[in-house]
């Protein structure tokens, strides 16, 4: 990854300025304005959690509420299996809880319909309380009005995102959300598909590992949203291959 240009907002989305890094070429790019980035692309997909919903934490703690009956050394090693996958489904998590868990006796035969089945129970009481992200709804306004289409693509369970969206009052802004259980390079590959548009004119704004993944397997520039990230730059850019356009934000 590049060197900084300037200052990155840790807490919002920056209206005024991005700061573009050659994650691959390790050199310095130019200073731009996120809506002008934004501006001539076509279609906008949008992680959910971390990027327009400061949720994460809640997440973290629906985890440790679900496996509260196991001792906290198991539980700090799912949330950071958690931490480092953040972005995937559900159902995938608990069946690397499992393994990570070992449960014996009766609770192994259920262990991940039971532990999801409580990891829901929590989000249904917190994760629609979760605040905006700072600076959100004025981007997605902005896009608006510059006729970009803007799509919620997440890992997060469809019902639950809407829902939470519906609360915030964003939802107004998306032309539609998908989550779970679409994956996510499914779901952009459609949307590409259906609106006609070529994988560079359209973004990916993420937060995770999962996000950038899809980003790179759909061929999407991506912008990396770090203020509420579970993981940091570095992660993404060990892996990042050369040639894919992303920035940081």
């Amino acid at each position: 990854i590049g060197r900084i240009a300037g200052h990155v907002g840790s807490h919002k989305f920056d209206l005024n300025i991005l700061n573009q890094y050659a994650w691959a070429q390790d050199r310095l790019m130019s200073t731009f304005k996120l809506g002008d980035v934004m501006a001539g692309k076509k279609l906008v997909f949008f992680d959910c959690d971390g990027v327009l919903l400061d949720s994460n934490g809640v997440k973290l703690a629906a985890v440790d509420h679900a496996l509260a009956h196991y001792p906290q050394a198991l539980r700090d090693r799912c949330k950071e299996s958690f931490r480092l996958n953040f972005g995937r489904a559900r159902h995938w998590h608990f069946e690397a809880f499992e393994r990570l868990i070992a449960p014996r006796g009766p609770a192994a035969r259920d262990f991940v319909a039971a532990s999801i089945a409580r990891y829901e129970d929590y989000l249904r009481s917190h994760y629609r309380c979760s605040a905006v992200v700072a600076g959100a709804p004025q981007l997605l306004a902005l896009l608006q009005e510059q006729g970009v289409t803007c799509f919620v693509v997440s890992g997060g369970k469809e019902e639950e995102i809407t829902e939470a969206l519906g609360v915030s009052g964003i939802d107004r802004y998306m032309a539609r959300i998908i989550g779970s259980p679409t994956a996510k390079i499914a779901a952009i590959n459609a949307l590409l598909e259906q609106h006609d548009c070529a994988a560079a004119q359209a973004v990916f704004l993420g937060d995770a590992i999962a996000d950038a993944e899809a980003a790179i397997a759909c061929k999407v520039p991506f912008i990396f949203v770090s203020g509420h990230a579970l993981v940091d730059r570095s992660t993404l850019s060990a892996r990042w291959p050369a040639g894919h356009w992303a920035v940081e934000v």
